[in-house]
């Protein structure tokens, strides 16, 4: 074999891996697309009132989300990449000053369960938001048209 060839097989398998990466990640972000019902919030311990969890949803679209409250777009398209090879998958979103927040998620068919840390935190390890740990546990359900 000679060295061109040899070059070109090496830049496949160095490259090869990250493109299957970011074709699973894009498919991951597919499968989250959508509106999303919040059904339950409990963050640091503190469940959050249901009359403010009824009028809470996420719509993720494009690698992008929105939140709306009460039918108002409360926060526009931040930016979130997913990756499906962590256990649990993780999420980062990233803020309009650079800062990210980082999150696990799991899907179970039409419920999405996400745990996010404030901004500058470690990513959650598990789905818990005891008091004082400064995470956030969502349950979403989506919304079908």
């Amino acid at each position: 074999m000679n060295r061109r060839n040899s070059l070109g097989i090496l830049a496949l398998l160095v490259v090869s891996p990250i493109s299957f990466a970011e074709d699973a990640a894009k498919a991951e972000l597919k499968k989250l697309e959508g509106t999303w019902q919040l059904v339950s919030a409990v963050t640091d311990g503190k469940p959050a009132a249901d009359d403010f969890v009824a009028k809470v949803q996420v719509i993720i679209k494009d690698g992008k989300h929105s939140v709306r409250i009460d039918g108002e777009t409360a926060v526009k398209e931040i930016p979130v990449s997913v990756d499906p090879s962590t256990d649990p998958k993780s999420t980062t979103d990233t803020l309009p000053d650079g800062q990210t927040i980082l999150g696990i998620y799991k899907l179970e068919g039409d419920k999405l369960t996400s745990c996010v840390a404030k901004p500058g935190q470690e990513r959650p390890k598990e789905f818990a938001a005891e008091a004082g740990s400064g995470l956030t546990l969502r349950v979403f359900r989506r919304v079908r048209d």
